[in-house]
């Protein structure tokens, strides 16, 4: 019953599809980090160099300014009424909109590849400046494959087959991970290669998802492409909640993706890599959430599309209460296992980075509210308040950072990045309790009592076991630590499978949908 709000047999198959090939992403995410990384980090200069570089290529995911977020919002509600057609020219007119400023980013990549003493402090060797400039061209030249991969995106998301995209990238990612076997191999340290390499496989793995798109769905992709230009109508219908997402999307890179710029930029590369250490299990925590939230997205918006409050009141609560252990167990258990991991992953060169590591993983532990309250705000189109929340965050954020940077260094970028999304939470929780029209005590019972005693196990278990386990960077040690702390993380969801009556009859449901 618990499932109410996930309608149809078909509904719970493909949940399962997406949570399956997603998992085997996570999976290939996981070795990747742990593989690709400790040979990036062989040469720390120039790994930072490496981090500032990708970094800036996080500004193509915001190159649509918000209209591909709103563009999708408005093309899942058509595809849920049977408006085919309209939904294509919404999907178009955003790919457009997204071309646009991937072209004008192409400007900037272009200037900063040329000249990269300009993003980058102490670029003091030829080798530093051409491997930096390298890869900013590098940048450069793939940028429009932004505009395929976000394409694809959208014409499986809207339809909950994102699995179909993510068994592409699936092998795709996979064979990123094989060559590094080459590429680093043994007085071999090829990282411009490698990203000149993972680029190429990047834009065959975008195109194969468009022919299956074609293929299955019979989907018009001559209208896509007539609509690929400015439509003032469909601009009136989405503009308002673009710029809000605009706005939103503005402070969100103020919040998290210019740490590692500024660090670059005033404190140098080898800050940067030390920083990036965490920052990366933080991308990999991201990356976990994304993977369990994103089914979710489509759903929300066709609620509203079918205007059926009452089930997105219904599905609103089922998501926090099923997501809740997910998120928090998985965090907790990393945050307290974070120095054996850091130092048997890369090494004590890298100690610094286990304060920083430990403040970055504790962002995400109420993930559970911030990811579908957001969506809700998103789908319900609460714009003023989404101002307020996206408003307060970078500004805590990047003052603490100025006030306490004298003190507490480099892990101020990591304490202010915690600190400052706890605040927005508050009004998270309390706008789901209004909206779903239940008491903080109901929730408290029906969210995190059931995860009392999992989490009285997991953290005496760690706290037991931590002094035990090996911090030397070897392999071996890697995995001991990984496998210790996975069978006890595996123990925690057992414990909780036994105390929580939702997570038994919803685990019956969906291994009778798997059957």
């Amino acid at each position: 019953r618990d499932l109410h709000s996930f309608p149809t047999r078909r509904s719970s198959d493909l949940y399962l599809k997406i949570y399956s090939w997603q998992g085997i992403s996570l999976i290939l995410n996981f070795l990747s980090m742990f593989i690709v990384i400790p040979y990036l980090t062989k040469e720390p200069s120039i790994y930072g160099i490496y981090t500032v570089c990708i970094s800036i290529s996080i500004f193509l995911a915001y190159a649509d300014l918000g209209f591909i977020g709103a563009g999708q919002k408005y093309a899942a509600e058509n595809y849920a009424r049977g408006e085919r057609e309209g939904e294509i020219r919404i999907v178009g007119f955003t790919s457009f909109i997204l071309l646009v400023f991937v072209l004008l980013l192409m400007i900037l990549f272009l200037y900063l590849g040329v000249n990269p003493q300009a993003l980058l402090k102490n670029l003091d060797t030829p080798n530093k400046v051409s491997v930096a400039s390298e890869l900013l061209l590098i940048l450069t030249c793939f940028a429009p494959v932004t505009v395929l991969q976000r394409m694809s995106q959208m014409i499986f998301g809207i339809r909950l087959d994102d699995y179909i995209n993510q068994r592409v990238f699936c092998v795709a990612n996979l064979i990123k991970i094989l060559s590094v076997l080459y590429f680093f191999r043994n007085g071999h340290y090829l990282i411009v290669e490698y990203f000149l390499f993972s680029q190429i496989v990047n834009v065959f793995s975008n195109i194969i998802s468009l022919i299956i798109a074609k293929n299955k769905y019979k989907y018009n992709f001559k209208l896509l492409i007539s609509s690929m230009r400015f439509d003032f109508q469909i601009f009136r219908k989405v503009n308002k909640l673009a710029f809000s997402s605009l706005f939103l999307t503005i402070m969100w890179i103020l919040y998290y993706e210019l740490d590692t710029i500024a660090i670059g930029k005033f404190l140098g590369a080898e800050k940067v890599a030390i920083y990036a250490i965490g920052l990366t299990m933080l991308s990999f925590s991201r990356g976990i959430l994304g993977i369990l939230f994103s089914p979710f997205n489509a759903r929300f918006n066709h609620f509203i599309g079918q205007q059926n409050i009452e089930g997105l009141k219904n599905f609103s609560l089922q998501v926090v209460k099923l997501t809740a252990p997910v998120v928090i167990i998985p965090i907790i258990a990393l945050t307290l296992i974070a120095k054996p991991l850091v130092l048997s992953w890369v090494g004590v060169s890298f100690v610094e980075s286990v304060g920083i590591a430990r403040f970055l993983l504790i962002c995400n532990i109420f993930a559970f509210i911030s990811y579908p309250v957001s969506m809700l705000l998103m789908a319900q189109e609460k714009i003023k308040q989404m101002y307020v929340i996206n408003s307060i965050i970078p500004i805590v954020y990047w003052v603490g950072i100025i006030w306490s940077y004298s003190f507490w260094g480099l892990q101020s970028f990591a304490i202010f990045k915690f600190l400052a999304f706890m605040i927005p939470m508050i009004y998270y929780f309390f706008y789901l309790l209004k909206f779903i029209n239940i008491s903080f005590i109901s929730l408290l019972n029906k969210v995190f009592k059931p995860l009392v005693i999992p989490i009285i196990f997991l953290i005496t278990s760690l706290l037991l076991i931590n002094g035990y386990l090996p911090c030397a960077k070897s392999k071996i040690n890697l995995l001991m630590v990984i496998g210790t702390t996975s069978i006890i993380i595996i123990g925690t969801f057992l414990i909780q499978y036994l105390v929580s009556s939702d997570i038994r009859a919803n685990s019956k449901i969906l291994l009778t949908s798997f059957k």
